[in-house]
């Protein structure tokens, strides 16, 4: 007899039934940034003589099989086909496979009763020799099968019809893409209470949902935007969360590859399904900053944006390609805790870059945008007049407000009351010193072609 709500006998016996792959010798597993790994494992395993199923166990939920690669060491095989089988066991699936054959059916309240399954959905249907038995779900305690039905897994395989007429002893590696796999770069910042400096240290997130656990794996990420043709699902659960510290270690080696970055572990890593894995991509650095306001009307007509600027050189403590993800500062307090001052999510960044993490707005700063004056010239030239002010509440620091304006068109700036530059054919910049408890105005006027 089997217990209807799990099947336990019929489970227990189809996953010793089932071939499997020996244990792995080796995985090797390269995460992308955008849900997507490449995994390579490589096998010692036994392939039967003649014409024959191999099945390899121990691939993950999410797997292409478009994308798998199969390579035996060795003369004397030929691959025939290749499946991936999904099919898994459940009391559904069993029941399934038994429409129209006999079962044998225990209720509750002991009474038996066998015959020919007509449904294997909600109430069972029976064909018995004294007539038709309709039980209720809640009605049965046991179920009893004859055999197993083949062709059940209870784990996802890729299966190969293989034809060897060599060695059965053989190392394989078979590789695949999965989808359900990612990782992200978080950044960890305190900043001083003088604002000239910070600790930095850079962490890698790897999330695994994709089915699979890979154990004591050879683990790289790759940083970049790698071309996909079309997406795959990603799935909802719930995950556990893994950190791995390391003091003052550099784990992870940075090289270039192709137009990309690899940042590859220094020793095994285990994956598990379901987990969050962190692991330090560098030890705390220290790293000059600047503090910056940013007064951008296009962003927020009366909002001046606070931010924290350093360059990525060598001889500022840092000089590597930065994967792109969330950078979290805190700064010191003045009685010398740690407070959470704000976050941003930066993109890759390459060596010698400047990085610049907006982390909110300033309280007591305050810009205010006004036209005053708008004229056409001609058919395509505009002329507009603008006047900004910017108060500065603080009781004692006097501040520099970087004002960024974004003129429409092909600008020529005809008249200023402050010093210009033009960083590039977009922006238009003014650095308005603001001392503390004043107002400071800037006009302009702009002439635009379009």
């Amino acid at each position: 007899m089997m217990r209807s709500a799990n099947c336990r006998a019929i489970l227990a016996a189809l996953a010793c039934a089932a071939p499997a792959a020996a244990s792995a010798d080796q995985v090797h597993v390269t995460i992308y940034n955008n849900d997507l790994a490449l995994v390579k494992d490589q096998r010692k395993v036994e392939i039967a003589s003649g014409t024959g199923d191999f099945v390899f166990t121990g691939v993950p939920a999410l797997i292409d099989p478009t994308s798998v690669r199969f390579d035996a060491s060795g003369e004397g095989i030929t691959i025939l086909e290749q499946n991936f089988r999904y099919d898994l066991v459940s009391r559904e699936k069993l029941l399934e496979r038994y429409l129209d054959q006999n079962v044998k059916i225990l209720t509750k309240h002991d009474k038996f009763h066998e015959g020919v399954l007509k449904t294997s959905a909600g109430s069972l249907v029976l064909l018995t020799e004294k007539g038709v038995v309709v039980l209720n779900e809640d009605e049965i305690a046991d179920i009893s099968l004859s055999e197993i039905p083949e062709g059940l897994m209870t784990k996802p395989a890729l299966v190969w019809r293989i034809e060897n007429g060599g060695s059965k002893s053989r190392d394989v590696e078979i590789a695949y893409l999965t989808g359900g796999m990612s990782w992200h770069a978080e950044y960890v910042a305190a900043v001083d209470a003088k604002d000239t400096k910070m600790g930095l240290s850079g962490w890698v997130s790897i999330e695994n949902n994709s089915g699979g656990r890979y154990e004591n794996a050879r683990l790289k990420v790759v940083a970049g935007d790698v071309h996909r043709v079309q997406e795959m699902p990603i799935p909802v659960g719930g995950m556990v969360r893994d950190m791995a510290i390391s003091e003052k270690v550099q784990q992870f080696e940075e090289r270039s590859f192709f137009e990309y970055h690899i940042y590859d572990l220094q020793r095994p890593a285990t994956i598990a399904d379901r987990e969050v894995k962190q692991i330090q991509l560098f030890p705390d650095r220290e790293v000059p900053i600047r503090k910056t306001y940013v007064y951008e009307p296009s962003k927020a007509i009366d909002k001046v944006q606070v931010k924290v600027e350093f360059e990525n050189k060598k001889d500022q403590g840092l000089g590597m390609p930065l994967p792109g993800g969330k950078f979290r500062v805190y700064r010191e307090d003045a009685d010398g805790a740690l407070e959470f001052a704000g976050e941003d999510r930066i993109d890759h960044t390459a060596r010698d870059e400047k990085v610049s993490v907006v982390l909110g707005n300033a309280f007591d700063l305050v810009g205010e945008w006004v036209e005053k004056e708008s004229r056409r010239v001609s058919e395509r030239v505009f002329e507009r007049a603008i006047e900004i002010k910017l108060r500065n509440r603080k009781e004692k620091d006097a501040v520099t407000i970087l004002v960024r304006e974004h003129p429409a068109g092909n600008w020529k700036v005809q008249d200023s009351n402050h010093e210009w530059k033009k960083p590039n054919a977009h922006d238009l910049e003014f650095e308005i010193p603001v001392k503390a408890g004043e107002e400071a105005t800037l006009t302009y006027k702009v002439r635009s072609e379009i």
